[in-house]
């Protein structure tokens, strides 16, 4: 198909919906996994050209659209067979782009236990990335950083990107690793040639710029891999001066103590994101790196961690501050701003989270919008602030049908103990009359994470196939302040259990759920919580699917301390004053002094108990929780007699990415054939 053509096509089914399902009852599961079929877009400062990835059956493919003549031309392919992908492109000018590629290669020990990577062999991997910068047709590309020609080192070294200098046409901002300590590096993107700003530590491993693009920030690891501290350095002056350092369970906090985001419009200062005076929840601030003082605060919230800012990239600014509510929400901060900005967001309506990816065209009129929500697995938008016009650009995964997809709404319900609690309720495509529905409950991972309004993978996947989806905002969760994460410490099994269970009950007793229907299902922490039902809760489920759950609380706490010799790449071993070990263990409780209660919460200790069938799914490349917790559930009901599976993922790790779509889709299959063998089938589209 000739390349406008196609284009116009993915523009047509975003404006009018891909044709009538006829025959098709459901949404496809292939359809909710892998990669979007367009991601990534941006718009170029004049506002002529939008640059986006487009997956194709090779790959990914990096594309430019000329919205004067309507012609899209591929410029850049990363080949699926090589395991590469694009991961970012970005306008350095009107003529100019930078991009990102990445590429997942194995790493594997010889026998002298030293480490070399290769595509071949299957112990481990990780991704090697590469910046480049081309012109709109592709040519002219310059690799900014060739760790072997450059530095003498290994080609799997990469560099990361500190800044884009986005008032800058000719430069950007790479943290480049050296032995002896990180280079920050200047490089032209035309020529890539480069010069250095600044000389880090052996530990350091970000900077951030100010308005001049001095490096003001400073990120460094400290005690041994034990915690990491912020510094800061006006214009001018000559050392370092530490802000803040964070060690054991303070350096894993959800909602952030201290985070540089970015310039503000005087030299020396920036905006940070920080939780400051004692304050529970973290807000938007201007801070002097000069002084150390916070000079100017742009948005608190007494509920919500501030999470995020708009920013005027060109004028150092920020037009918005944005955290997550209910929804996306975001508040404006430019006089300017803020009555196009509520404008645009009350056109595009409530059910949708807008996001503003990036301003073009003369005085910034072209705005690229994203948006999201449960009918909406991702939509780009041009709004022309001049005209007022809003305009689909394109559809992110344009060959789902919005018919085929579940609502979502908000319940509020009580606690067990009182505690006004909410979460998301999905309903099955069709369903006007949400009553006796069967039901699966998610709990979220982390716990520290949290759910938020959008097309969750597990949440979608499972209602969209006709099953009502509960997502509880259980205590110990992240982005609602400090004293709400706490409220789950040493809770795990306990009080975040129950308010879990009780989101349940209160389907019941409001009529939604059938109480003879209920499956619990749920990865990382929501995989624990649901092994823990499967003996805590056997009143209330029917049936469990615990994905890269933890089984064993003491077990895992030993694993983060001592890791397992016999893994190339460990998320464990980190010792005993390690960050996440000292986090794990405030946050769940000492193997030692508490190990009868970790005992008594973990479901390798209580298979006598259970009373349900049991679905384990679980990657065997996980670093984060390992596959041993799968492992020694399964043996242990095997021993026990109890109805047990364990679907074992190859080459998967913790986390839900585009590359191991096939094995999540894996995920959603196994786990929907479970519910209709122990619940039955979802309800038809339009059956209630």
């Amino acid at each position: 198909m000739p390349l406008f053509r196609f284009f116009a096509t993915l523009l047509m089914l975003a404006l009018v919906g891909a044709p009538p399902a006829l025959a098709q009852q459901r949404a496809p599961l292939e359809a909710f996994t892998g990669y979007d079929t367009l991601r990534g877009a941006t718009l170029s400062p004049n506002g002529r050209y939008v640059a986006l990835i487009r997956r194709e059956s090779v790959g990914d493919v990096l594309v430019v659209y000329d919205r004067q003549t309507r012609a899209l031309r591929p410029i850049q392919t990363a080949a699926a067979d090589a395991q590469m992908q694009i991961d970012f492109v970005e306008f350095k000018s009107d003529t100019r782009v930078i991009f990102g590629f990445s590429q997942r290669v194995r790493v594997v020990a010889d026998s002298g236990r030293s480490v070399r990577r290769t595509r071949n062999l299957d112990d481990g991997f990780e991704r090697v990335s590469r910046v480049y910068a081309s012109s709109l047709d592709g040519g002219q590309r310059v690799s900014l950083y060739e760790p072997d020609a450059q530095q003498g080192l290994p080609r799997w070294v990469s560099a990361s990107l500190v800044s884009p200098l986005a008032s800058d046409p000719d430069h950007i901002l790479l943290l480049a690793p050296k032995a002896g300590g990180a280079e920050l590096w200047k490089v032209n993107v035309q020529t890539g040639e480069r010069t250095i700003v600044d000389r880090g530590g052996m530990n350091t491993f970000n900077w951030i710029a100010d308005v001049n693009g001095t490096p003001v920030l400073r990120q460094d690891v400290i005690a041994g891999g034990r915690g990491f501290a912020w510094s800061r350095r006006g214009p001018g002056q000559r050392d370092w001066t530490e802000i803040v350092r964070f060690r054991g369970a303070s350096g894993a906090n959800s909602g952030p103590t201290f985070e540089g985001v970015g310039p503000a419009l005087a030299p020396g200062q920036v905006f940070v994101l920080a939780r400051r005076d004692g304050q529970d929840t973290s807000g938007l601030y201007v801070f002097d790196t000069a002084t150390g003082a916070y000079v100017e605060t742009l948005q608190t919230n007494p509920n919500f961690d501030v999470s995020a800012a708009v920013r005027d990239v060109q004028n150092n600014t920020v037009l918005a501050a944005c955290w997550w509510g209910y929804r996306w929400t975001c508040e404006p901060k430019d006089e300017a701003f803020a009555p196009y900005w509520r404008g645009l967001t009350q056109a595009l309506g409530e059910d949708v989270n807008v996001r503003l990816i990036t301003r073009g065209g003369e005085g910034g009129r072209l705005w690229l919008v994203q948006t999201n929500g449960p009918l909406d697995l991702g939509t780009y938008y041009l709004y022309d602030t001049a005209s007022r016009q809003l305009n689909i650009l394109f559809n992110v995964r344009p060959s789902v049908e919005r018919s085929l997809l579940p609502t979502k709404r908000i319940i509020e319900y009580a606690a067990s103990d009182g505690e006004s609690l909410w979460g998301y309720l999905w309903v099955p495509p069709g369903v006007t009359n949400a009553a006796n529905l069967p039901l699966i409950v998610v709990p979220h991972g982390g716990p520290e994470g949290r759910d938020v309004w959008g097309d969750d993978p597990f949440a979608i996947s499972f209602a969209s196939q006709g099953y009502a989806v509960f997502q509880p905002n259980f205590r110990g969760g992240g982005g609602f302040g400090r004293r709400f994460v706490e409220a789950g410490h040493r809770q795990w099994g306990q009080r975040m259990q129950a308010d879990v269970a009780d989101g349940a009950r209160y389907l019941i007793s409001s009529g939604i759920a059938d109480p003879n229907r209920i499956c619990i299902a749920g990865w990382s922490y929501g995989g624990y919580a649901a092994f823990t039902a499967t003996f805590e809760n056997a009143d209330l489920y029917r049936c469990a699917m615990a994905g890269a759950g933890v089984s064993d609380l003491p077990g895992m706490l030993r694993w983060v301390r001592v890791g397992d010799p016999d893994e190339v790449i460990s998320g464990g071993g980190v010792g005993s004053q390690g960050i996440s070990y000292r986090y794990w263990t405030q946050a769940i409780g000492d193997p030692s002094a508490d190990r009868a209660m970790l005992e008594r919460y973990s479901a390798v200790h209580n298979v006598e108990r259970i009373a349900m069938p049991l679905l384990i799914i679980h990657g065997d490349e996980d670093q984060t929780v390992p596959f041993e917790q799968s492992e020694i559930m399964e043996r242990a009901m095997r021993r026990a007699g109890r109805p047990v599976r364990l679907v074992r993922l190859a080459d998967t790790d913790h986390y839900f990415t585009p590359d191991q779509g096939e094995a999540w889709s894996t995920v959603m299959s196994e786990s929907l054939a479970f519910f209709n063998q122990h619940i039955g089938p979802g309800v038809p589209p339009g059956a209630q």
